[in-house]
């Protein structure tokens, strides 16, 4: 009794974590007009504010797992909280744009290093059959983040500037912060025993090589998912402004549900059966958001590709921390940053590319995701 209220605990403490991170994600994009409207930004300087939020998640992403597997959770999970908590108290009341830059970066190191530990942390607080699902929940956690931040700005931007309301979302952080204090964590797993593994040497894993770029191009179809369907509805199938945020809309929808659904699916359906079915759905939305021509036909196509996106993370990552136990916070700590690599690159290349191939680059994906996986179940089968 007394495992299973300490392992509630850490799992609160990981969904708590991947909550503020899906806060520190958005917050730029929420305040970004208030910023560019007090400093006076052009657009080339707001896109270097915002290029400073991936760079730091990335870094964060680099350096958190072989810290977690020699020092253990409790020292990490309240520094990055409290340095989140840091970047947003200076966003809030920076009185220049040198501030603000650096406010963002520090905002996506504490966030980076907190996604990467919260899943690190489910995943060693769960069991081989409960991992996929909590994994899935902690997925939720990160949507319920992200949206509230919005949702309070708003509201309250009709009566406050966003300053009181970055800074009050910080010291709300802050208390989480303390309540960690009370929790016990996971232990270093070289302190207990554990063999230390470099990260050169953990990279030439082919297994973990594989799972990896599986979320490189889960992690690409993400990105171009969220930032260029609506420039593709607006420019190549004409739709207004409005249908096309609308529609937009339904992709963060169907991951929800998406994820809402695995949570209560991978307790009795394989994680293999499962992603394969989610892989086709985000392939068919691909084929008919490249076909809508009403804003019905387009929500459907959106709401399948969030829905089929929703799998890949809960499931890649539940089998790198079955697999990997021994170093599990270093090898995903890989995992990520190729993740986030993709997301970069991926973006990137659609930019180059007519809009009007946004639908075949998600399929691509999608299929991507299918084979990679598809040559690592018979890699593994053979090894064994």
């Amino acid at each position: 009794m007394e495992k299973s209220r300490s392992n509630g605990a850490v799992l609160a403490a990981g969904f708590s974590g991947m909550a503020f991170f899906g806060m520190a994600f958005v917050i730029l994009g929420t305040v970004l007009p208030s910023l560019t409207e007090r400093f006076g930004l052009t657009t080339a300087n707001a896109s270097t504010v915002a290029s400073l939020l991936p760079f730091g998640i990335m870094f964060g992403s680099l350096i958190f797992g072989p810290i977690i597997d020699r020092y253990g959770y409790k020292m990490l999970i309240i520094t990055s909280t409290l340095f989140t908590v840091l970047g947003m108290e200076l966003l809030a009341f920076a009185g220049s744009v040198s501030i603000v830059r650096l406010s963002i970066f520090i905002i996506g190191f504490g966030g980076g290093v907190l996604n990467g530990l919260s899943n690190a942390l489910v995943s060693d607080a769960s069991t081989d059959k409960s991992r996929p699902s909590n994994l899935s929940i902690l997925g939720i956690f990160y949507t319920v983040g992200a949206i509230t931040i919005p949702l309070i700005y708003a509201w309250l931007s009709k009566s406050y500037s966003y300053v009181p309301i970055v800074s009050g979302a910080g010291a709300i952080m802050t208390l989480s912060a303390l309540v960690y204090m009370f929790i016990t964590f996971p232990k270093g797993k070289f302190n207990e025993g554990g063999e230390s593994v470099s990260i050169l040497k953990l990279i030439k894993e082919p297994t973990l090589l594989l799972l990896s770029f599986i979320l490189f191009f889960q992690s690409g179809v993400e990105g171009i998912s969220s930032s260029w369907t609506p420039n593709y509805l607006e420019q190549v199938k004409e739709f207004t402004k409005e249908n096309a945020l609308y529609a937009l809309s339904f992709v963060v929808f169907g991951l929800g549900t998406g994820r809402v659904l695995l949570s209560l699916l991978l307790r009795f359906v394989h994680r293999r059966i499962i992603l394969y079915i989610s892989m086709m759905l985000a392939f068919a939305g691909a084929f008919i958001l490249g076909n809508a021509d009403s804003s019905g036909i387009a929500i459907t196509g959106t709401f399948l590709i969030g829905m089929g996106l929703a799998s890949t993370f809960p499931v890649i990552i539940g089998e790198l921390g079955e697999k990997y136990k021994a170093v599990s916070g270093t090898a995903l700590s890989i995992a990520l940053s190729i993740a986030l690599l993709g997301n970069t690159l991926i973006n990137l290349l659609v930019g180059a590319l007519e809009l009007k191939a946004l639908p075949y680059m998600i399929a691509f994906c999608a299929v991507a995701v299918i084979l990679i996986y598809f040559f690592n179940t018979q890699y593994s089968k053979n090894k064994n």
